[in-house]
């Protein structure tokens, strides 16, 4: 029995050693230069008849000159991952014709941004709901190949269009595994039932059995009419191993709804395998304890 104990303490500490050896770095690196546009999303309430008047900026990053364009597109998003879809869609309203530019584009200088003015005006009569579209800077590269390339970046335009409309949505789904690889995970639906987008903020925390926050998220994803939004919560280069408490609420339509606490193991391939040693050399000094006191009785 000695001898077994001996083993198994052997086998933890080389378990450990491997673990610790196979445990590296991750280095991430930026992109820089190129085209940005700012703000990323424009969200306004106007009036039918009414208009409303403001600026976006295209930023030249990098070193290079380039000319751009400015255009609008339809927007709209589908499944519950919002895949982005920038066509028309059948029975729904073009929103492009109530946007007017200040100006189309032009070329610009490395380092250097554009004020460019944006009119978003709605008919009159148009019934209360959300609209959107998106504004896109694109880029036109031609190579010294003959290819041409392009480049382009958005800003999504969230209109509400005053009047009676429905507001009605919420948490769906909320979902958080047990037992996790490293990294972290979890998965937060919200659905939306109305007739007009809502804007949540999420509010997530992983603390340990003391605690102790370990790491917070938080996000203010939109939700569009009739629509379910998957939101993935992620700990990114986050902890390896250990038991953890998840809790967190939705705030939605000025309403606040705590997510049920959950409790997760998370551990690595490397870790699982030092868990499970550890265990069996643990249950074989019990075992080996307890023949001993049986022995001398």
């Amino acid at each position: 029995m000695k001898r077994l104990i001996t083993t198994n303490i052997r086998v933890v500490l080389a378990a450990i050693f491997l673990a610790v050896c196979g445990l590296g770095s991750h280095t991430a690196h930026a992109a820089t230069g190129g085209l940005t546009i700012s703000p990323t999303s424009i969200d306004k309430q106007i009036a039918p008849g009414s208009s409303y008047k403001g600026d976006v900026l295209v930023i030249n990053q990098g070193e290079t000159s380039f000319s751009y364009k400015m255009y609008a597109t339809p927007y709209s998003v589908s499944g519950e991952e919002y895949k982005p879809y920038f066509a028309p869609v059948k029975g729904a309203i073009d929103i492009t014709d109530w946007i007017t530019f200040g100006s189309k584009g032009s070329t610009l200088k490395g380092g250097n941004q554009d004020t460019v003015p944006v009119t978003i005006s709605v008919p009159k009569g148009t019934g209360a709901g959300s609209y959107y579209a998106t504004l896109f800077a694109e880029t036109e590269d031609k190579g010294d190949s003959g290819v041409i390339t392009r480049k382009r970046v958005g800003t999504v335009v969230y209109i509400r269009v005053t009047g009676e409309a429905k507001e009605q949505g919420g948490v769906e789904g909320w979902s958080v595994p047990w037992l996790q690889k490293d990294h972290f995970k979890a998965s937060l639906k919200l659905t939306n039932t109305g007739s007009i987008h809502y804007q949540s903020t999420v509010k997530v925390t992983v603390s340990d059995l003391f605690g102790n926050a370990k790491y917070m998220y938080e996000r203010q994803p939109k939700v569009l009419p009739q629509k379910v939004r998957n939101v993935p919560v992620a700990w990114e280069k986050g902890a390896k191993f250990g038991l953890f408490k998840v809790s967190g609420e939705v705030t939605y339509f000025g309403n606040k709804e705590v997510l049920p606490t959950r409790y997760v193991f998370i551990a690595s391939p490397a870790y699982r395998l030092i868990t499970v040693v550890i265990l069996v050399a643990f249950v074989s000094f019990i075992v080996y304890v307890g023949r001993k006191r049986v022995a001398k009785k």
